[in-house]
């Protein structure tokens, strides 16, 4: 256990930083919309928290097919079959589609924008309830 707190407070609040960033890119591609040669931009918030947990010493494994490819797992047994490793996509990406006037597309990014707000709020209660279980750690533990 790093901290008082352990790593996974760290990690949630890495994951909040990143997705507030990301947050930052997407709402300017959506406030150039309508700018001429503008290229739309994107932060690969998966590969940027892959070198941080990295960084940190947990080791990241990709899953195959399904919900469960977008889901760090821990291989726990060495018979553990790993996946094939991906192709680690650039941090930034910078689109290269239509060009003329631009190539924002505001619905496509819309929905990056909300979906990444969804998983920021997501990120935001499961801080919440770590918070609130170490509350009651707290306040409750030497109670009989």
């Amino acid at each position: 256990m790093k901290g008082l707190f352990g790593a996974t407070i760290d990690i949630m609040g890495k994951a909040l930083t990143l997705r507030s960033k990301r947050n930052a890119v997407l709402s300017s591609n959506i406030a150039n919309v309508d700018t001429p040669g503008y290229k739309s931009r994107d932060l690969n918030f998966d590969k940027m928290m892959e070198t941080y947990l990295k960084e940190k010493g947990v080791e990241v494994d990709h899953g195959k097919g399904g919900a469960s490819s977008e889901i760090p797992l821990r291989v726990t047994n060495p018979r553990h079959l790993r996946g094939e490793e991906p192709e680690p996509p650039p941090a930034i990406v910078v689109s290269e589609e239509r060009g003329v006037p631009n190539n924002v597309d505001l619905d496509e990014e819309m929905a990056k924008l909300s979906a990444n707000n969804i998983q920021y709020q997501l990120t935001t209660q499961m801080l919440i309830k770590k918070f609130e279980m170490l509350k009651t750690a707290i306040t409750e533990g030497g109670k009989q």
